[in-house]
C-alpha cells in the first residue's frame, strides 16, 4: 500500500491523489503540516521530496502497467 503524506503547500501533491485514484492503487494519503517535504511510503520504501516522488510514481505506474498486460491469454496459442 501506498502511504502518501503531503504538505499541501505544492501543485504536485494535488496530481499524485488523483493518479493514485486513477489508478486504483491501494493508498492512504495523510495531510502533515509539519512536514518540510511530501512523503512517500511503500513497504520498506521511503521517498522523500518532489522530484524523488514523481519518478517513484512515474516506475511505480509502468510496473502497473506492465503487470496488467501480463495476461496468460496474451502468450498462449488459441
Amino acid at each position: 500500500m501506498i502511504d502518501l503524506r503531503i504538505t499541501t503547500k505544492y501543485a504536485e501533491e494535488l496530481e499524485w491523489k488523483s493518479l493514485l485514484e486513477e489508478w486504483c492503487a491501494s493508498h492512504k494519503i495523510t495531510t502533515d503540516q509539519s512536514l518540510i517535504e511530501p512523503e512517500l511510503h511503500e513497504g520498506k520504501t521511503i521517498v522523500i521530496g518532489i522530484d524523488s516522488i514523481e519518478k517513484f510514481l512515474k516506475e511505480y505506474k509502468a510496473f502497473m502497467d506492465d503487470w496488467n498486460d501480463c495476461r496468460c491469454d496474451k502468450w498462449m496459442d488459441s
